[in-house]
């Protein structure tokens, strides 16, 4: 210090350095995934029951009435339907008369 009081200070400069500082923001990006569905219709049996009733009315005097009572077998001639296929089918109303008289 003593050897050099009056030598001023000087300044040099070096090229500059470039230092890289990263700064990171988003940006969506849209991906579109397509997607198709189809649908497929199948037919599937499914049971669905009809009943089909055949009526019939008889007309019986009472006089008749009392006779088919003592004979059971002209009164089960009367009451067979007869359907188109040629089969004979007692009624259900005719079954029902028949037990109730036993």
């Amino acid at each position: 210090m003593s050897c050099r009081p009056f030598c001023p200070t000087v300044r040099v400069y070096d090229p500059p350095v470039t230092v890289i500082n990263d700064v990171f923001h988003p940006q969506i990006v849209e991906v579109v995934h397509q997607v198709n569905v189809v649908s497929r219709h199948h037919c599937v049996p499914v049971e669905k029951h009809f009943y089909q009733y055949c009526y019939q009315n008889e007309n019986a005097s009472e006089q008749e009435h009392r006779s088919n009572r003592s004979n059971r077998s002209n009164r089960s001639n009367r009451s067979h339907k007869h359907h188109k296929s040629g089969k004979s089918h007692i009624s259900k109303i005719a079954k029902a008369k028949k037990r109730s008289s036993k």
